[in-house]
């Protein structure tokens, strides 16, 4: 899904651990406001030039380095994250000044150790002084983060690395919903706990190799945990015995809306779609039946959507499919 995807724009010069040669990190009101105040009208040109389609504008404050890698594909990356940042309007999450000894260092700046959300960025230090500038436009639920990672040049501060991804899905970062997770595994509701760490996983790495958050390995146990236990109890499609009509449920998966996410049952009908009767009839059975197989899906939810299908479907070709909505509160 569009809101999903990772729109990257990178200097891939590879990564190291360790911070040999750093020799002070300073973050957020630790960095001196005139600095912080210059770095705010370079953001701002990146948030200008990608709601504006002007690529030109964001090749005046790349580094040239990172013009000769990306410099080919910068008009259609700029276009691309149009489709998602569509104002200037952002807020701050963190702010990183590091200074090194020497260049070409591995870096990694921490925002914290314990918090839930807390994470590190590991990067290539091309220069003795980097910037790191995390910002978030104002986008509603679905909050996406654009790291500018900037080098200090004998001309002035230059962009050495860019990168837009998703940092919040229906409202909550990948912890959040991780956290959430845990909770509902905790009262049984699996398939609820599957669907939250679906969207998890999903943002988990809002700046692709160079965000990890602190958790992410504890994150990715859980997950694989949780799948286990969903596929051992659970063999899609499974034809419901209980309905006269033997429906097939293909899949449950979460569907965004404009108010939130909520579950989505696809289901393979041996009746004609053309009978609204009939098959509105039997979608009322077939939600009867899920909320008794999966414990929790009609929890805490304003709907649950359901989606007919006519044919098995394979991907490729479309198939006649008729949706119904059940509305929770």
């Amino acid at each position: 899904m569009k809101n999903l995807i990772l729109f990257i724009l990178l200097i891939a010069l590879g990564l190291q651990s360790c911070n040999v040669g750093t020799t002070g990190t300073w973050k957020d009101e630790n960095i001196e406001q005139s600095l912080k105040t210059e770095i705010a009208r370079l953001d701002e040109k990146v948030l200008e030039a990608i709601t504006t389609n002007n690529s030109d504008l964001v090749k005046s404050i790349m580094s040239d380095k990172l013009l000769e890698k990306i410099g080919k594909d910068i008009d259609q990356l700029i276009e691309q994250a149009g489709n998602v940042i569509t104002t200037t309007d952002y807020r701050i999450l963190n702010q990183f000044l590091a200074t090194n000894s020497t260049t070409g260092l591995g870096n990694t700046v921490i925002s914290g150790v314990n918090g839930l959300n807390d994470y590190f960025i590991l990067y290539q230090a091309l220069n003795e002084e980097m910037f790191i500038s995390l910002i978030i436009p104002k986008n509603g639920i679905d909050e996406f983060i654009v790291t500018n990672i900037y080098g200090k040049y004998p001309e002035g501060w230059k962009l050495n690395i860019i990168q837009l991804g998703q940092y919040k899905v229906n409202g909550k970062t990948a912890p959040e919903l991780y956290s959430e997770a845990k909770a509902k595994y905790e009262k049984g509701y699996l398939m609820d706990a599957a669907n939250n760490m679906f969207l998890s996983s999903n943002v988990s790495n809002p700046a692709n190799k160079f965000w990890q958050y602190q958790k992410e390995d504890e994150m990715k146990k859980f997950y694989e945990k949780v799948m286990t236990e969903i596929n051992s109890e659970y063999k899609f499609p499974i034809t419901i015995e209980a309905i006269a009509s033997k429906p097939q449920i293909l899949t449950i998966y979460p569907q965004g809306t404009a108010d939130g996410y909520f579950p989505m049952i696809e289901y393979l009908t041996n009746l004609d779609l053309k009978d609204t009767v009939q098959t509105k009839a039997e979608y009322e059975e077939v939600h009867s039946e899920i909320i008794k197989s999966f414990k929790g899906i009609d929890k805490d939810k304003d709907y649950i959507f359901y989606k007919a299908f006519s044919e098995m479907p394979n991907g490729k070709t479309p198939v006649p499919t008729y949706g119904f909505v059940k509305e929770l509160k």
